[in-house]
């Protein structure tokens, strides 16, 4: 270069930055372009990869208990094999794991069933015809034609009682080593429309079967004496529940209502009379739980997005919280979400100096008003300034939603106020941002991340300024933002006063501060 003293009225500067803006526009779209490409390419080649990059949660299906023991079940969904080209949709792996203190054991993958139960130092996975039985060391398959699709059981001292569809409807059997016992279902439970075994829960109570089924906005249920069903006995009820026993009592544990309102209580029956229901205090925002006896203790394990909470109950209390993490725990991606960021802000700064270092090759950057010399700021100074301006901002938003927000556990129960708090969070930083640089540069000439990197906000004329300017060009951060920012590149390549849109229009430049100014 032969002057670095940018000449106003030189035609030859000013074509060449015209030609230097086509140039840079030209190969930031076909960067853009092969960018795209590839990353469409992998999708159709490779879809499974970016998964593999981000797992999926696993999410709790299952707290279960073999009398001794707590196990968790879990499903997961491994993206990693989808493939549109051959039709394969993603898996769902099982998982089975022992709780040992506050964390799960080694997790092993077991094969898909439709429920898991657990007694007597056993636990049991029923499927249809066939069940998996798994004493914590060993497994051993059993097939059954008894076990018909949707099968819920329960394990007695005289076998398996198994309550399952067929075609003919469905069928109640005892199912033991040598034999197939059938056995009657009560005439209500028959006539009740579109009857699944879903709906329906086994129980034993002092060594009979119980059955509890739901009906439309009911409740019924009957015991199984030998082979004769007591009276039904049926009451109100929506919502969802549970019926497990120990020894001596029966316990029906059932959820009500939605929202903040949902709750969750238990009705024993003992001595031929349910008792009145126990409110158990558990906080809203739950999103299931599960309910078991333990080494004779009742216990429940009650799941919400961010915590896992295994408690005994006694009377209407919770006692001996043992406190797991959520499948949607910010814990573990918060250090993530960090190094992304960082990872992140620095390839696109390394991209940004060089595109900046190439403009800077073709571009000069000085001019002289009188006896004064101005520097303008490179491409790279104002990103680096904007990104520490944004890491500022972001504070505020973060303030807003950790007070609004005590736990997003609570989120279920009062979504509208969650996204109420989100929208809040955007607002205060898309709007907050914008007072933000359009005030300080206005009447400073500087935000906090310009005054760092050295650099402030003129009038064209090398003037203060002004507010209204600093409202203007920070207007136009809409139309400069286009397309990754590459407008406001080719912008800054194009004109001799290295401006932006925004800078165009509001007729100001972004100048090196000098020394001891």
């Amino acid at each position: 270069m032969n002057d670095p003293i940018i000449q106003p009225n030189n035609s030859a500067e000013i074509k060449a930055n015209r030609n230097l803006s086509i140039w840079v526009g030209v190969l930031g779209l076909v960067g853009f372009g092969l960018c795209y490409a590839l990353f469409f390419a992998l999708m159709f080649l490779q879809p499974g990869l970016i998964f593999k990059l981000i797992p999926m949660p696993a999410i709790t299906a299952a707290a279960i208990s073999d009398g001794e023991q707590t196990y968790l079940l879990t499903d997961k969904i491994d993206m990693s094999s989808v493939d549109p080209r051959q039709e394969r949709p993603p898996e769902v792996k099982h998982l089975l794991s022992l709780l040992t203190g506050t964390e799960p054991g080694t997790a092993q993958e077991i094969p898909a069933y439709a429920q898991a139960i657990g007694a007597k130092g056993r636990l049991l996975f029923l499927e249809p015809g066939g069940y998996r039985m798994y004493d914590g060391s060993r497994w051993v398959d059993k097939r059954a034609d008894a076990i018909g699709n949707d099968p819920r059981g329960i394990l007695a001292p005289a076998g398996l009682y198994v309550l399952s569809n067929h075609d003919s409807g469905p069928r109640l059997n005892l199912i033991t080593s040598e034999t197939t016992l059938p056995l009657p279902l009560p005439p209500e439970f028959l006539a009740v429309e579109q009857q699944e075994c879903l709906c329906a829960k086994l129980a034993l109570y002092q060594g009979d079967l119980c059955l509890f089924w739901k009906g439309d906005e009911t409740l019924s249920w009957a015991i199984l004496d030998g082979e004769t069903w007591s009276a039904v006995a049926t009451w109100p009820f929506s919502g969802g529940y549970d019926v497990i026993s120990d020894d001596s009592n029966l316990y029906l544990f059932q959820r009500e209502g939605e929202g903040l309102e949902r709750t969750i209580s238990y009705l024993v029956f003992a001595n031929a009379a349910w008792s009145e229901p126990r409110q158990l205090p558990i906080k809203s925002g739950f999103t299931d739980w599960d309910a078991f006896i333990e080494q004779g203790k009742l216990k429940i394990f009650v799941q919400q997005l961010m915590t896992q909470t295994l408690y005994t109950i006694k009377e209407e209390t919770l006692v001996d919280p043992i406190r797991l993490k959520g499948p949607f725990d910010p814990s573990p991606w918060i250090g993530r979400g960090a190094v992304l960021v960082i990872f992140g802000n620095g390839l696109s700064l390394l991209a940004i100096f060089a595109i900046s270092a190439g403009i800077g090759r073709f571009k000069k950057r000085i001019w002289r008003d009188g006896d004064v010399e101005y520097e303008f700021a490179s491409l790279f100074r104002r990103s680096l300034a904007m990104i520490l301006d944004n890491l500022l901002l972001f504070v505020a938003p973060l303030l807003v939603m950790a007070l609004a927000l005590p736990g997003f556990d609570e989120i279920p129960g009062n979504p509208v106020r969650f996204m109420l708090t989100i929208f809040s969070a955007l607002a205060l930083f898309f709007v907050g941002g914008f007072l933000y640089h359009s005030l300080l540069e206005g009447l400073y000439g500087q935000t906090l991340g310009k005054k760092i990197c050295g650099i402030r906000v003129l009038k064209a004329d090398f003037s203060p300024c002004g507010v209204a300017a600093g409202f203007v060009r920070n207007l136009l951060r809409i139309a400069d933002a286009f397309f990754y920012y590459l407008v406001s590149i080719i912008a800054m390549a194009a004109n001799l006063k290295w401006q932006r849109v925004g800078d165009v229009v509001a007729d100001t430049v972004v100048v090196k501060v000098r020394k001891g100014e």
